[in-house]
């Protein structure tokens, strides 16, 4: 069908390849053709104005000079013949379009014909391609559910979510009582129960040291204080406690004594 509307000799025999280029060939001159056409209409079109005498302002004003009744005809003339000019361009464009359609459909079926293999290699690319996508995309839910299982499972199971960064303790001055907590780095949490134990028992044992640190310092003031206290009170009698705890150890003493006599005499087993 393309070989019909390029021209060309009888009994010429053409390739399909030498056909779509003929084809496009005659689609550039065809483009050309048309805005040879629209230049030589603008052409005329100056010089239906050039030998028309005066100008449209001119003429207007010139009939509106014999009276004032007189209808404006070159105003309707000039309106129609606009007018008329609009729908044959309008119509010249629609045919070339159709034209052009045409041969675009034409060349892209003898381009089917001609690389069918290509054809099947970019489908199966296409194909491939989706399936990748949707492996991907399972295997991307299937991780996201696994770790909603796991978010949802490590509140009720696990600890508080530990730091990765280690914690330093800075201990206070010997004046005040309060201790710094300066942590390195930004926290990020680890799913790990081992880890976080091994946390939680450095922060167990970093308390106890506070806290042992607090009544090492506390003893110190009490200590201080009976210093400053002054010697010149009497010292107190002793109470039933003390006499009760003499009388015990002087029984204790009596006991071992009379527990080691008998060892003495007798034979050594």
């Amino acid at each position: 069908s393309l070989k019909t509307l390029i021209p060309h000799t009888d009994g010429e025999k053409l390739s399909k390849a030498a056909i779509l280029q003929q084809t496009a060939e005659y689609i550039f001159s065809l483009e050309q053709e048309k805005t040879r056409l629209l230049q030589q209409n603008t052409q005329l079109k100056r010089f239906i104005q050039e030998f028309s005498g005066s100008s449209p302002k001119r003429r207007r004003a010139e009939d509106k000079d014999e009276g004032i009744g007189s209808p404006d005809i070159w105003e309707d003339e000039k309106a129609e013949d606009l007018r008329r000019e609009m729908i044959e361009l309008r119509q010249q464009l629609d045919k070339e379009r159709s034209v052009r359609m045409m041969l675009e459909e034409q060349v892209r079926s003898l381009e089917a014909h001609m690389y069918p293999e290509k054809l099947k290699v970019i489908a199966q690319q296409v194909q491939l391609q989706q399936q990748q996508e949707q492996v991907r995309l399972l295997h991307q839910e299937k991780l996201e559910r696994e770790q909603q299982i796991r978010t949802q499972l490590l509140p009720s199971h696990a600890p508080p979510a530990p730091t990765h960064h280690p914690t330093v303790i800075v201990p206070a001055p010997p004046p005040s009582h309060h201790v710094t907590v300066v942590t390195m780095g930004p926290s990020s949490v680890i799913n790990t129960v081992s880890t976080s134990r091994q946390n939680l028992d450095t922060i167990v044992q970093a308390i106890q040291h506070i806290e042992g640190t607090q009544e090492k310092q506390l003893q110190e003031e009490e200590q201080r204080r009976a210093v400053i206290v002054t010697p010149a009170r009497a010292c107190p009698e002793p109470s039933a406690s003390d006499t009760a705890s003499d009388t015990e150890g002087n029984d204790s003493d009596s006991m071992d004594q009379s527990k080691e006599e008998p060892l003495g005499d007798g034979e050594l087993p």
